[in-house]
């Protein structure tokens, strides 16, 4: 959740940490995939970070709700505003359900219940007789004594439905807790980085010295978002962050900088010693300094929600709870879909509940 709050403001870094006009920085480097991924709109709500066609190949499924994570950004401009008040959503949301993230990761739940709807028809279909196309009734092939047919009654399933909901709700309350405070902890990162950005522009001197000092602390505050989020990614990251990192500050400094135990925390010594190097007034250095105390904050803000998930005790009960739900409920559909034939509305009914309420 922490990762998904982060990487949605890294548009964040091309507008709001870019250094003043009158300073040049190397452009940002388009980060190369791991593995290749087959991305849709509904994961890149800003076209402009969504891979082109032809950078985009097939993986398999199991590869996609981890490797999307990377480019799941809602970061909303005007046009984007106008698009989702536009009252074509509704019906452009239904027209995307296969291309959802949500199916896409949940593929595997959803066809494991689908299929034991299916294998539920096809045996009751054996075992209590079935009609064919043209409606004949047909004698069961196969004979289990004491055995109608494998069904259950809904009322456990309508007794068990509130508890379940409870459930799913604080959880997804839990979940988008975290994600608030996560994204909250990124804005005021990206705010605290565009004030010593500014503090610079104005307390440094205009000297070479100066000029020089205030390019090196732009691209240093540049640079720390950039170590949050490539810790927050793993070593999988390190070709990207290195370079990165290599061209904001050199090759010798982001040689130190991989080699560092806590990166973010090497990137805010680095614009400690650029501010203690700066000929400006002490007080204006105690307010720079003061801000990077703030970046420091964050930091651990931010490794506090991404070292401590949701207790596991809580979510493993609530991912058992659900799956003997979902894995039993096409015994309690069974009956209620006898109007349709053969009861075959059994699968689809189950298919889209796994779809609907399955949880991730």
């Amino acid at each position: 959740m922490l990762h998904l709050a982060l990487t949605t403001a890294c548009l964040a870094l091309s507008s709001g940490l870019a250094p003043a006009p009158r300073l040049s920085l190397a452009p940002r480097s388009a980060a190369p995939r791991s593995s290749p991924i087959v991305l849709v709109k509904e994961d890149c709500e800003v076209e402009e970070e969504c891979p082109s066609p032809e950078e985009q190949w097939p993986v398999p499924l199991q590869a996609y709700s981890e490797e999307s994570r990377k480019y799941r950004r809602t970061v909303y401009f005007h046009d984007s505003w106008v698009n989702h008040r536009s009252t074509d959503r509704f019906f452009k949301n239904f027209k995307s359900t296969l291309d959802s993230g949500v199916v896409r990761s949940l593929y595997t739940e959803i066809l494991s219940v689908t299929m034991v709807a299916v294998a539920v028809v096809a045996i009751n279909m054996l075992i209590s007789g079935y009609d064919d196309f043209s409606s004949v009734r047909h004698v069961a092939p196969l004979k289990i004594p004491f055995i109608k047919d494998l069904a259950l009654p809904a009322l456990p399933f309508t007794i068990a439905m509130p508890a379940l909901s409870l459930l799913l709700v604080f959880r997804t309350n839990t979940a988008y807790y975290r994600w608030n405070e996560a994204r909250t902890l990124w804005g005021g990162i990206v705010n605290t980085c565009r004030n010593l950005q500014r503090q610079s522009n104005v307390y440094f001197s205009e000297d070479a010295d100066g000029q020089m000092l205030r390019d090196q602390l732009a691209r240093q505050a540049a640079l720390f978002p950039k170590a949050l989020k490539s810790f927050l990614r793993g070593a999988d990251d390190d070709k990207v962050f290195k370079k990165e990192a290599t061209l904001l500050v050199g090759p010798d400094t982001a040689n130190a900088l991989m080699v560092s135990k806590n990166r973010a925390t090497f990137v805010c010594n680095l614009i400690s010693a650029t501010v203690k190097r700066a000929n400006m007034d002490p007080m204006d250095r105690a307010n720079m300094d003061s801000n990077t105390n703030k970046l420091v904050d964050y930091l651990g803000a931010c490794e506090r929600i991404f070292r401590s998930p949701i207790p596991l005790v809580y979510t493993r009960h609530t991912a058992r709870f659900l799956t003997s739900f979902m894995l039993l409920l096409p015994l309690a559909l069974w009956e209620p879909m006898r109007d349709s034939w053969n009861h075959w509305a059994t699968i689809p009914a189950t298919a889209i509940l796994g779809a609907s309420i399955d949880d991730h």
